[in-house]
């Protein structure tokens, strides 16, 4: 079972004993409590509020020193892509540099004396144009759903957020990395964005609007954490 508390989304496990016990765990913060098997999950909600401060503190704690991942740019690299892993290829190219992705491949061509910050700002660049293709219609679509208009928005690359909102001037900020999960999980954070220009903090009408526009979003939001979903 997962339940939400302060837009942190805990993995709730029921086994034969007598109390609550509370863990985070690197790299990621993700957060699981074990519980009594004859706990309501309103002892539980209530059990995590109280222990929220903490949990906030030692997620943040855990994720400042969990490594940054990248990705080794070389022939024969697995990329993330929209949810998928491709095969990485760089190819010399006399032509303009840019990339290609088909077949489960994503081709990189550059000339011979690319640096791999060069090839990394590329792939950035595309990842970047990737996502530009896709988020107008998403925008559109959820602006007409749940009855909001945005201003400005924007993709920049964040360390420990998947998207912001500044809802006096209606601008987003989405995640450069979100395209390379699922489109679920991007849509997922476009919704959540959305929903804070009808409520701008993480209240319980917050989470009664996020229930009704996306009912699944904790799935989604489990996904995008990278665990497995859970039935």
């Amino acid at each position: 079972m997962i339940i939400e508390v302060n837009g942190i989304a805990i993995e709730v496990i029921k086994k034969p004993i007598k109390n609550m016990h509370l863990r985070i765990y690197p790299p990621d913060g993700q957060v699981k409590v074990s519980a009594p098997l004859h706990f309501k999950e309103k002892m539980i909600i209530g059990f995590l509020q109280k222990h929220s401060l903490w949990i906030n503190s030692q997620r943040t704690r855990i994720i400042a020193r969990a490594p940054v991942k990248e990705e080794q740019l070389e022939t024969g690299s697995m990329i993330p892509f929209k949810g998928e892993s491709y095969f990485f290829t760089l190819q010399e190219h006399h032509g303009p540099a840019h990339i290609e992705c088909h077949d489960g491949f994503i081709y990189c061509y550059v000339p011979h004396f690319a640096t791999p910050t060069q090839i990394k700002n590329l792939l950035e660049h595309w990842y970047k144009k990737e996502m530009q293709a896709v988020l107008p219609q998403l925008i559109k679509y959820w602006e007409s759903i749940i009855e909001v208009h945005v201003e400005q928005w924007g993709i920049k690359k964040m360390k420990t957020r998947w998207g912001s909102c500044n809802t006096r001037a209606h601008r987003i900020w989405l995640n450069l990395n979100l395209i390379k999960k699922p489109l679920v999980c991007l849509e997922y954070v476009l919704v959540h964005e959305l929903v804070h220009l009808l409520e701008a903090s993480h209240s319980p009408r917050f989470y009664r609007l996020m229930d009704q526009f996306m009912p699944q979003w904790r799935e989604y939001d489990y996904l995008l954490e990278g665990k497995k979903t859970r039935k």
